[in-house]
């Protein structure tokens, strides 16, 4: 007991001597801890501030807990006994987050009636009418006129009638033209031996907030509106139900919903996994124990989501925290390095008076494990209040509505603390370790020579390190991500991936200690010539013992890595938000399967949207599904989109999704083709079309048609389906009337203009009739003015030429349709048009002749996924089913990524020229339909919210809407993926900095004060103050250059290890566009400020103490 006191005391007097220096180790192991200890600390206030910011953005409804029980009997006993299973199995498992429950029962049917009057069976539309019940409804509606229901007396005797006194909704009642003191007769319809209930309506009601949470949604079902016949619900309480009517109907059946209303407060990230586990098991049991009953909540879903997306979002932190926690190790050996260093002569002069091993190393032991107790405790309180300030900072003022965050300490993070105090201890006891095995003697050597490299360096075990970090670091490349996927396909993050980074910091470090002694040497003999001797002094001093220099550069060398990570990372989440939102939009707004407006060109589609306030530029596009289909036993699906010439000016893009988009649109043009023909014109203000035909098919079997295009490329087509009204020697004439055409109905062009004829076919249906080759001949297609008559007859096409038309073939193009001219010899001219096709009696086509189209191959751009599933390469052509026809397609480019696209296993995208497009996707009447815009990319929103809402009010319905502004907002606001990171950043930055200039600082103090002997001596040769200050600041300036410049060098490429290995969104799928390395330039010129402001300060600090340095009694400690 008495050398354990002895021991004490000499452990006290050591520390009170070096009080100065062993407070910068305890500053170290404190923030060891403390750094430890917040990662759990504060990943915890994030997950908690995360799933809060979740629940808050779900509908409450959504959250709460309701059972439902259809079709379930009313007899009392078993209603009671379904009620009360349904309490208790929600208290058993979410009683904890449950703060208020609700019921709600629908009965069976009646038939509503007058008293006395006889239910009409035979009336389909007869009244009809229900009971609800919901508990304590008297103290959720406002009683609008009446009073309040008289109870009914119990139901004793099951041959006497009740009669209830009822409320009902105000609105209904308005609705249904009763009021209160009508009496009516409610018949079961499952009942019609059994006398009616005697109900009277006593008071009408409305809800005091239709929207509160008390109705969980069933606010609107006081009023049905939605029948073809009356139906009066009528509001009694359980009481009524079970007492009266119950008894009098056994029978009785009705719906029952049970509410849970969950207090979200309650559920944090620490029961959050227990909850959600809760809440399946209450499914499962609700559906064992419960007959035809189910639980309806989204809670168990939004947990799991939520629990899913902290994993991957935690990863960063851990990773990072590694990294700053290694840093923080390193100081703590720099540091106990130099205070063992200080204590060098003491621990000789033990060792020289029979002090052994274990007895030094026992010092140090009681010493380090004081301190470590202190910074277990201390570390995770001074984590705790530094997250708490947080809370008011800006990422998180908006989610922790400017108050602090709130931290729960946690065994876990005291934990985490030991865990970070116990591995200071090691590097403290480390250096003390090495200096106990050197004598007197080795000591005074030590003190004129210097330093040896150590084991490690001498016997290249540092290259063994380099090895194994090169070997994760090529891991991490290989794989990409720090998840790894196990047999089950559960994910994971792999220990020793997470401390790759750390590992490839520091090979990458060790690699500048073994090259920095090289850089020493080359730049003295680059200097030989200077005529100075300060310059030449400090690098012959850095020169002769590189080691002690070495240990300064490498710790700046960290920190200035961590500042150029934290200033690239920053900013590539920042921009990766920005992409993330432009890739989903597409454009800054973008407007997907719009049902109204219809059936525009792209123009005036385009003129449309650019019209209305805040919309900029409009890009008109058709998106449609498509099939890869190179025998009809194989088909791959994809979604084609026909993009117009300025899609590129509104679109986002990048040039890493697949090149230039100017460049890739432009291989979309058609190649220079200046044959294809106009077609005939009908004039304008003309009523009706007509055709002279001649065809070997009963009438029944084919039917002539007509294809007009108007001025905005929109397609009509018409159908000759009346009798012929006029033959003449086997030639019927068929007419149309240009006011009803067939596709679109009730839309017909405007026949003030003039319109093209695009084609001319037969609408060949199913008939009994052999089938076999097919002639049927056109003959003058002629057009009647508004008013006019068949004299009035304008012939727009004799088909004397067919030079500019070409066979339709059918969808499939077995038809083999072929056209050429038939000599007719008749009073309209000499030649028609002769179609020959095979005719199929099982199938249903089109054939006939349409204007010439250019005989090139539609050219698309194919995303690469498409590309790997058909194994077309660019260039090639193959089959595209196209708007339910057939086309040949070309290869014209590829792309990885495009807006609004995401690759997956069957996603696949192809992109087309839309006016191209449109000519070539419409080729077949009665098959393929005209194309016209369907979606809308706009190159700018301002001033309005492009919502399903705003949209409605302007007359556009809409499937989806996109809206880059909102989704970026969305994206940003998640806690979780957003704020998380700035704070992590800042403290982990903030906290090396300041670890960095207190080590800087406590160094050079230290090592002036070791050479103040060397400095004296250079005072007595000649050496001004000023040039001793030169020296030192040289030897300063030189040992930040090359440690930022290091740190510099090692920053840029473990931020794109970093962010390559962290490209993972918060459901664990790679982020989409990929991330893109950025560098915020002002935030590096921040650190090296900061390091800047720590060399001046240590500079005019060393200064002030080498003017105050006396010569001789320096002289005189060098005798000693």
């Amino acid at each position: 007991m008495t050398s354990f006191v002895s021991l004490l005391r000499i452990v006290a007097q050591r520390s009170l001597a070096n009080w100065r220096l062993l407070a910068t180790v305890i500053f170290g192991m404190v923030l060891a801890s403390a750094l430890m200890s917040s990662v759990i600390l504060y990943s915890d206030a994030v997950r908690d501030l995360g799933l809060s910011f979740t629940l808050r953005q779900q509908d409450p409804l959504e959250l709460d807990l309701k059972v439902v029980s259809n079709s379930q009997p009313g007899e009392p006993d078993i209603y009671r006994e379904r009620r009360d299973t349904t309490f208790s199995l929600l208290g058993r498992y979410g009683g904890g987050i449950i703060e208020d429950t609700g019921l709600y029962a629908r009965t069976s049917t009646f038939f509503l009636a007058e008293p006395g009057v006889p239910i009409d069976y035979d009336d389909d539309l007869r009244a009809r009418a229900h009971f609800l019940f919901f508990s304590d409804v008297e103290d959720h509606v406002t009683l609008v006129e009446g009073v309040a229901p008289t109870p009914a007396p119990p139901t004793t005797d099951v041959f006497q009638r009740p009669s209830i006194e009822v409320w009902m909704s105000a609105t209904a009642a308005r609705g249904l033209g009763v009021g209160p003191g009508e009496t009516f007769d409610l018949q079961p319809f499952w009942r019609e031996d059994v006398d009616p209930v005697e109900i009277t309506i006593v008071g009408l009601v409305e809800p005091n907030d239709p929207g509160e949470e008390y109705w969980f949604g069933n606010a609107h079902r006081l009023v049905v509106d939605t029948t073809r016949w009356p139906t009066f619900p009528f509001i009694i309480d359980e009481r009524t139900f079970v007492e009266v009517i119950a008894p009098y109907l056994p029978s009785i059946d009705g719906t029952f919903e049970t509410f849970a209303f969950i207090d979200t407060e309650r559920v944090n990230s620490r029961n959050a996994e227990r909850y959600e586990r809760n809440l399946r098991a209450l499914d499962r049991a609700i559906r064992a124990e419960l007959e035809l009953s189910v639980l309806r909540t989204e809670l168990p879903d939004v947990i799991f989501e939520y629990q899913e997306k902290l994993f991957f979002t935690r990863l960063p932190l851990f990773a990072l925290m590694l990294l700053i926690v290694g840093i923080a190790l390193y100081y703590l050996v720099l540091v106990a390095t130099m205070l063992v260093e200080r204590q060098a002569g003491e621990i000789a002069l033990l060792k020289s008076r029979g002090a052994g091993l274990g007895q030094i190393m026992t010092v140090y032991l009681v010493e380090g494990s004081a301190l470590t107790i202190f910074a277990v405790v201390l570390g995770p309180l001074v984590a705790a209040g530094v997250i708490r300030l947080l809370g008011p900072t800006p990422p998180f003022a908006d989610l922790s509505q400017g108050e602090l965050l709130q931290v729960t300490l946690t065994a876990e993070a005291f934990g985490m603390a030991a865990l970070g105090a116990v591995l200071a201890l090691v590097a403290l006891l480390w250096p003390a370790y090495r200096a106990s095995g050197a004598s007197v003697v080795h000591y005074k050597q030590s003190l004129a020579r210097p330093p040896k490299q150590p084991l490690f360096l001498r016997y290249y075990l540092d290259l063994v390190l380099v090895g194994v970090g090169a070997f994760l670091f090529y891991q991490l490349r290989q794989r990409g991500s720090l998840v790894t996927e196990n047999l089950f396909g559960d994910l994971s993050a792999d220990p020793l991936l997470l401390v790759s980074p750390a590992l490839f910091t520091l090979m990458i470090a060790l690699v500048f200690l073994r090259l920095f002694p090289v850089v020493l040497r080359v730049a003295s003999w680059a200097l030989r010539g200077l005529s100075g001797a300060t310059i030449l002094l400090g690098l012959w001093r850095m020169v002769r013992s590189p080691l002690h220099y070495s240990r300064l550069i490498l710790l700046l060398l960290l920190a200035t890595s961590v500042g150029m990570f934290a200033a690239g990372f920053r900013a590539t989440l920042d921009r990766s938000f920005e992409d993330r939102a432009a890739y989903e939009a597409g454009a800054p707004g973008r407007i997907v399967d719009i049902r109204t407006p219809s059936r525009l060109s792209p123009e005036r589609m385009e003129e449309f949207f650019e019209s209305m306030d805040g919309l900029g530029e409009a890009s008109a596009a058709a998106r449609m599904e498509v099939s890869y289909v190179p025998t009809a036993a194989r088909s791959v699906s994809a979604q084609l989109l026909g993009v117009g010439e300025n899609f590129a000016d509104v679109a986002f893009w990048r040039n890493d999704f697949g090149g230039d988009l100017p460049s890739l649109l432009a291989n979309l043009q058609p190649g220079e083709d200046a044959d294809l023909p106009d077609g005939a014109v009908v004039p304008a203000d003309s009523r009706a079309l007509g055709i002279w035909t001649r065809i070997s098919l009963p009438g029944n079997a084919a039917r002539p048609g007509i294809r007009v295009r108007d001025g905005n490329g929109l397609l009509y087509e018409y159908l000759f389906v009346s009798d012929p009204v006029e033959e003449d020697d086997g030639w019927l004439l068929y007419v149309v009337d240009l006011t009803r055409p067939f596709n679109p109905r009730n839309s017909p062009p405007d026949l003030t203009g003039e319109l093209e004829v695009e084609s001319v076919f037969l609408s060949v249906r199913r008939f009994a009739a052999a089938p076999g080759r097919v002639t049927a001949v056109l003959d003058n297609l002629v057009a009647y003015p508004e008013g006019g008559d068949r004299d009035d007859a304008v012939t727009i096409e004799p088909f004397e030429s067919l030079d500019r038309y070409q066979s339709i073939t059918g969808a499939s193009g077995s038809a083999q349709t072929t056209i050429t001219r038939a000599e007719v010899d008749n009073d309209r001219g000499r030649y028609a048009a002769q179609v020959s096709f095979n005719y199929d009696s099982f199938s249903v086509t089109a054939v006939g002749l349409r204007l010439r189209r250019s005989p090139e191959p539609l050219p698309v751009l194919a995303s690469e996924s498409f590309l790997e599933a058909t194994g077309v390469a660019p260039g090639d052509t193959f089959p595209l089913r196209v708007n339910r026809q057939v086309l040949t397609a070309r290869v014209a480019g590829s792309f990885e990524l495009f807006p609004g696209y995401y690759p997956g296993g069957r996603d696949h995208l192809l992109v087309a020229d839309l006016p191209t497009l449109r000519g070539a996707g419409a080729g077949i009447p009665r098959v393929a339909g005209g194309i016209t815009p369907n979606e809308v990319w706009l190159g700018s929103v301002e001033g309005v919210e492009l919502t399903p809402e705003w949209l409605e009010e302007q007359g556009i319905r809409a499937g989806q809407v996109h809206d880059q502004a909102a989704l970026f907002a969305l994206e940003s606001s998640d806690p979780l993926v957003a704020a998380s990171w700035e704070g992590i950043l800042f403290l982990s930055f903030g906290a090396v900095l300041l670890l960095t200039a207190l080590g800087f600082i406590v160094f050079s103090y230290l090592a002036a004060q070791t050479r103040s002997l060397e400095f004296a001596i250079l005072r007595t040769m000649g050496f001004s103050g000023r040039q001793i200050v030169g020296v030192v600041g040289f030897e300063q300036l030189f040992v930040i250059v090359a440690g930022v410049a290091a740190g510099t060098a090692l920053g840029f490429p473990l931020g794109r290890l970093m962010i390559g290995a962290l490209a993972l969104t918060e459901d664990g799928s790679d982020v989409v566009p990929p991330l893109l390395s950025q560098v915020s330039w002002e935030t590096v010129l921040s650190v090296y400020g900061l390091l800047a402001l720590v060399f001046i300060a240590t500079v005019a600090a060393l200064a002030r103490l080498y003017s105050r340095l006396a010569l001789h009694r320096a002289l005189r400690i060098g005798e000693l």
